[in-house]
């Protein structure tokens, strides 16, 4: 990202706290301030008020994956309930969605308990098919989601056009236990909440080195920091230690937003719910409207670059192309000025599942990762995971199959690059099956 205004949730003014200087002691270094490092400092402080847990953030709170999303806030594990039924069979997938009712209520409480004014507004989430295979897939999705306890309600051609007008839907799935966010208004809502427990968070402090062992060494360009136990929470980003390298892997997803829309605009664009809204395709386009009835728009190319040290966070054709689509699905919309422009990493498994748990030989290094761009909900249940595995808690919490499971990667750049351009052609040549009519 050049400068922080390119992104719509960043433009705001921000001063970033102090940096950690000196020696210092702690129960509990945490590794990122993004969603799951500040979730993280929250529960842990709830659960344990004496322990001193100190959040380190390379650079400011918002900076990273957590800030640059398009606010969404959804449960959703897995890609979709069709994927969850058939990759994993009923039994575990109904387990996966319990997982996913826990982290929408798990916000939507954090939010009325420490009133976040975080623009959030539970608009639901709308999938609508454009043609009749596409359609056929969402009978396929509904089917799975009523089979495993989700909740979903179909919508025939009328009342998805009733809905979302702009757009010739034949049919579209809604889920309304969904949402949209400010996420950096969220994220730095919880940051007030972990503080308010006692957490404290250090900006501009990036760990440039770790020392394993019973009582572990962290240090920073300006500090060195002795802790008991660590929580890794940089997600997409790297860490010191390397855990999850290639298998929990960077990908790039880009967004617009417009200026404010007009009442004509907002009335052609005929989105009634104000859902956040997709279409029926793998590598999918998503429009959402902001609290001042701005546009986000986001193409969902999901780009992997061979050279994962480097930040790809913007990306000037990325931008041409969605402005492009944009105006292609919403015609209306022609000449409209579009004024932020940002991308970020979202952190991808194989299999579409994130991961918790507890590593290391003396078992006091936690983890949590991989939310496949569902961050903002299952992040806050992964700081109570990591939480109930700190006080060795048994419960669903602790015994669920996302813990200490087994994670699948490829610990080669080439190979990895390779098997992703391959996997990602397999869903393109999907989605422009999907988008034929018959």
């Amino acid at each position: 990202m050049r400068t922080a205004i390119d992104n719509l949730w960043l433009d705001v003014p921000y001063r970033p706290g102090p940096a950690l200087w000196g020696e210092h002691e702690a129960d509990v270094a945490i590794l990122g301030g993004g969603y799951t490092g500040l979730a993280a400092a929250y529960f842990i402080r709830r659960r344990f008020p004496e322990k001193r847990v100190i959040v380190l953030e390379s650079q400011y709170v918002g900076f990273g994956s957590s800030g640059r999303n398009s606010g969404g806030v959804s449960g959703t594990l897995g890609h979709n309930y069709r994927n969850l039924k058939r990759k994993h069979g009923v039994e575990k997938a109904v387990q996966l969605q319990g997982l996913i009712a826990h982290s929408f209520a798990l916000v939507e409480g954090l939010i009325r308990e420490h009133q976040i004014a975080c623009d959030y507004q539970r608009t639901g989430r709308l999938i609508v098919a454009e043609t009749e295979r596409q359609k056929r897939l969402l009978e396929e999705e509904i089917q799975a989601c009523q089979e495993i306890g989700g909740n979903a309600t179909w919508l025939d051609g009328q009342e998805a056009r009733s809905r979302f007008g702009s757009v010739k839907a034949l049919a579209a799935v809604r889920y309304p236990q969904e949402g949209t966010a400010d996420p950096v208004k969220f994220l730095r809502g919880m940051r007030r909440a972990a503080e308010s427990l006692g957490a404290e968070v250090y900006e501009h402090s990036p760990c440039v080195r770790i020392e394993p062992g019973a009582k572990l060494t962290l240090y920073t360009p300006g500090a060195r920091l002795r802790a008991t136990d660590l929580v890794l929470a940089t997600n997409a980003y790297p860490n010191p230690l390397k855990l999850l390298h290639y298998r929990v892997l960077p990908f790039y997803v880009y967004n617009i937003a417009t200026e404010p829309l007009s009442p004509s605009q907002m009335d052609a664009l005929g989105l009634q719910g104000r859902e956040n809204t997709f279409n029926a395709q793998n590598l999918y386009w998503a429009v959402r409207p902001t609290a001042d009835d701005r546009l986000v728009f986001t193409e969902c190319d999901a780009l992997y670059f061979y050279r994962i040290d480097r930040d790809h966070s913007h990306c000037p054709s990325a931008y041409q192309s969605h402005q492009r689509l944009m105006v292609e699905k919403f015609p209306f919309l022609e000449g409209i000025r579009v004024t932020h422009r940002w991308g970020g990493r979202i952190a991808v498994t194989l299999d579409f599942l994130p991961t918790v748990g507890c590593t290391g030989r003396h078992g006091n290094i936690y983890y949590s990762g991989g939310y496949n761009g569902q961050g903002l909900c299952f992040s806050q249940l992964a700081g109570k995971m990591i939480a109930a595995l700190m006080a060795g808690e048994k419960s669903d919490l602790t015994t669920n199959m996302l813990v200490n499971r087994r994670l699948l990667g490829v610990p080669s750049a080439l190979l990895t690059y390779a098997g992703i351009r391959s996997y990602k052609l397999y869903f393109v040549l999907w989605d422009r099956r999907l988008g034929r009519g018959a």
